[in-house]
């Protein structure tokens, strides 16, 4: 199964600190271990109880990106270089229909967040137009400078990915037979539960 699930291709790609002095740092990584293993508990999805996969909280070590074939990466690789990506953690739910990914990445500053959206956008929705007809739309009442991208082709799915401060989230779902006719409702409802973990203070 395919996925447009952005943060897949560029966790641990730029030059991170590998760490922080500032309190809050403990706090922020608190957050994102918190928030990336929100289920896709939506009503009537029959989401598998336990996480496929998931990939702990890990600091980024810097260093160059990996080599890619790939024009639309190679892009992204060299719009991010320079930002300092701390760490990241990541969670998957998936069975022989659907899958749902989530990805939870911690920045050194709001501002090297705000950096990585556009690029980010920009990838998403190219992958996705190899996969059929795409939607991009920005959406209100979530984080910053949040938006989502779905596409109908050969597969149905649809990515959120929005900033709060200096953390970056991004939710994707995806069907590889038919989809229930709610899809992006049930990733709204999704979102909504992992944004209420990323915005309290403690768990």
């Amino acid at each position: 199964m395919t996925t447009c699930g952005i943060a897949l291709v560029v966790v641990a790609i730029m030059a991170g600190c590998g760490g922080s002095s500032d309190p809050r740092g403990v706090a922020d990584e608190d957050v994102v271990k918190r928030a990336a293993t929100v289920p896709p508990t939506t009503p009537g999805w029959n989401w598998p109880k336990a996480r496929t996969s998931s990939s702990p909280y890990t600091k980024d070590k810097g260093g160059d990106p990996p080599p890619t074939n790939d024009p639309l990466a190679a892009k992204l690789y060299r719009q991010l270089r320079g930002l300092d990506m701390i760490g990241s953690a990541a969670s998957r739910w998936e069975d022989k229909s659907k899958l749902a990914h989530l990805v939870v990445e911690r920045f050194a500053s709001p501002a090297d967040a705000h950096s990585a959206m556009r690029p980010y956008r920009e990838f998403a929705h190219g992958w996705a137009e190899q996969t059929g007809t795409v939607s991009d739309e920005a959406v209100r009442g979530l984080g910053d400078e949040a938006w989502r991208i779905s596409a109908r082709g050969y597969s149905e799915e649809v990515t959120y990915k929005w900033r709060r401060g200096n953390l970056v989230l991004e939710a994707h779902m995806q069907c590889s037979t038919a989809c229930r006719p709610d899809i992006d409702g049930a990733a709204r409802v999704w979102v909504g539960a992992i944004d209420g973990k990323a915005r309290r203070p403690s768990a």
